[in-house]
């Protein structure tokens, strides 16, 4: 059992909203990184893509996609610094939402609480109560996520053009403020256009089971005329099933394999190679999808902005 002493090794702290956001876990993993060396000042850090592909276990080349989609976000901002002589010094990371995030973190830390009252409970009371719940401190397989938001038909070339339009209306409105502000006020028909549309292209979509990912994977290494090796194929299969979007890799997986693959390899990866191939795998390209993901929490980010103007 892992055992974790955050009064020894220290912890990070995000915003919930981040959860909403559309990016990958490689993103999430390397924007974690950057917030544990950002100081809380500036929301600066001077990491090299070295450090934080050693760091992460990937390779630099990963490293620099997921600082990409950082920064396509509005999360991350970089700057190359130079030296006098003209040469590349460092790279300047700055987490727009951070400084801020930790100036807030620290007024309510030094908000007085208010003592709860005291009152006896019985012992035999509690396990009288219908809502007891009971805590099972056995291991369980973690339940599959909530079906994610996925377009429900394909949208024809009008729809993705008013999808683009909202994406590049929202950005404007955003600018360069830090997490959760806006530069500049948001029209109401603004809002009220990304909520018809929101609502009208997403439906639920349940995740893949384990048995369709087999099926699935099995026909990619066939083929490319790879011999399969059922134990190979089933730790594969489980190491997809636990990614947050196993649709994705597999589409991914397949034009990797198609383009990359060589010709004379007639075997399947072994666990180690396959979880690297996995990771290095480029990240999902910015569709329908992710756009209107995209347009749900910039409704979520104005609506917390407004509740907090309000309170």
């Amino acid at each position: 059992m892992l055992g974790f002493n955050p009064a020894a090794t220290g912890f990070t702290a995000l915003p919930q909203e981040l959860l909403a956001l559309p990016m990958s876990d490689g993103a999430f993993r390397t924007l974690v990184l950057l917030c544990s060396h950002a100081s809380s000042e500036t929301g600066e850090c001077y990491p090299s893509q070295a450090q934080l592909a050693a760091m992460m276990g990937k390779s630099k080349g990963s490293v620099s996609a997921h600082v990409k989609e950082l920064r396509g976000l509005g999360l991350v901002r970089t700057e190359t610094q130079t030296c006098r002589h003209g040469g590349n010094y460092r790279l300047r990371y700055l987490v727009t939402f951070w400084r801020d995030w930790r100036a807030a973190l620290r007024r309510r830390k030094g908000a007085p609480s208010v003592q709860p009252v005291e009152r006896p409970v019985q012992p035999a009371e509690r396990h009288k109560k219908k809502n007891h719940i009971q805590v099972n401190h056995t291991p369980a397989r973690h339940p599959a996520p909530a079906a994610t938001q996925a377009t429900d038909r394909p949208a024809d070339a009008a729809v993705v053009s008013v999808v683009d339009d909202l994406v590049r209306d929202w950005r404007a409105a955003k600018g360069s403020a830090p997490f959760p502000r806006f530069e500049t006020e948001v029209p109401q028909k603004l809002i009220d256009a990304t909520r018809r549309m929101v609502r009208s292209m997403t439906a639920p979509q349940s995740r893949p089971t384990l048995p369709e990912i087999r099926v699935s994977l099995r026909r990619i290494w066939q083929d490319k005329g790879i011999a399969i090796e059922e134990p190979l194929l089933e730790g594969q299969s489980h190491l997809l099933e636990r990614a947050a979007d196993p649709r994705g890799l597999l589409q991914r997986l397949r034009a990797h394999l198609a383009a990359q693959w060589p010709r004379h390899w007639r075997r399947m990866s072994t666990p180690t190679q396959f979880e690297a191939m996995i990771a290095s795998l480029p990240p999902p390209p910015v569709d329908i999808e992710a756009k209107l993901r995209l347009l749900a929490s910039d409704l979520r980010r104005h609506a917390a902005l407004q509740a907090r103007s309000a309170a």
